[in-house]
């Protein structure tokens, strides 16, 4: 499936929920998805990026998947830089 403006439009409409959302939550649970954890009017939302080559996606999911103990390293990047963000919008302001 290509990957055109068609689909993007249909993406956007979809994750227009989550706008103004705080994100609490990011996992990689292996190394072709991360899945971000959004909090939004008393509601949690998961986001799944997968980026593999063949079934490459984005969705909101409530399917939880088993992560690693220890978190990759571009997990922990995302976890600081996204987070630490996502907070300073709603408490300092």
């Amino acid at each position: 499936m290509a990957f055109d403006g068609i689909v993007t439009k249909a993406i956007c409409s979809e994750l227009q929920q989550l706008k103004g959302g705080r994100i609490d939550k990011i996992f990689q649970p292996n190394q072709n998805n991360i899945l971000i954890g959004f909090y939004l009017n008393y509601k949690n939302y998961a986001l799944n990026i997968c980026t593999d080559s063949q079934y490459y996606r984005i969705n909101l999911t409530t399917h939880s998947k088993p992560n690693p103990k220890i978190a990759p390293n571009f997990c922990m990047v995302l976890r600081k830089n996204l987070i630490r963000s996502s907070y300073k919008k709603y408490y300092y302001k």
